[in-house]
C-alpha cells in the first residue's frame, strides 16, 4: 500500500503540471465556441485549482497498473471509472458541462471513445516495445 501511495503521488504530481495547460486549452475552445469568458479572479483560481486536482487524480490513478495482484482488465476498469468520476465531478463543479441529460451523454460518449483510443495506443506501443526487447534477447 505504501508503494501504491508513493506511485500515485509521484504520477499525480507529474500529471498536475499539465492542469493549467489543459485549462487554458479548454478556455480557448469554450471562448471560440460560445464566447465564454471567466467573470472573476475567484472563478479563474477555482478552475485552476480544480484542473490541478483533476490532473493529479487522473495521473495518480495510473499507479493502479503497478499493483501486481490485479489483472490488466480489473486495473483498466478501476482506472477508467476513477478518471470518469474525477472528470465528471470537476466538470460539473465548475459548470464546464451542464447538469442535463444531453450534455452528460455527450460527455460520457466522448470520454469512452477517448479513453479507448488512448488505451489502445498505449497498449500497442507497450506491446511493440516488448516484442523489440524479446527479439534482442
Amino acid at each position: 500500500m505504501k508503494e501504491f501511495i508513493f506511485n500515485f503521488t509521484k504520477r499525480g504530481l507529474i500529471a498536475a503540471g499539465f492542469g493549467p495547460l489543459i485549462l487554458t486549452i479548454f478556455y480557448y475552445a469554450y471562448y471560440f465556441a460560445i464566447h465564454y469568458n471567466p467573470t472573476s479572479v475567484l472563478e479563474i483560481n477555482k478552475n485552476i485549482l480544480s484542473s490541478l486536482l483533476l490532473a493529479f487524480i487522473a495521473g495518480g490513478i495510473s499507479a493502479i497498473f503497478k499493483v501486481e495482484k490485479l489483472s490488466l482488465g480489473i486495473a483498466t476498469l478501476i482506472n477508467a471509472v476513477v478518471i470518469y468520476v474525477d472528470y465528471i465531478f470537476f466538470y460539473l463543479f465548475n459548470n464546464w458541462v451542464e447538469m442535463s441529460f444531453t450534455p452528460l451523454i455527450v460527455f460520457t460518449i466522448c470520454y469512452i471513445v477517448g479513453y479507448v483510443i488512448i488505451w489502445l495506443c498505449i497498449y500497442h506501443q507497450v506491446k511493440a516495445q516488448i516484442q523489440k526487447v524479446n527479439q534482442k534477447l
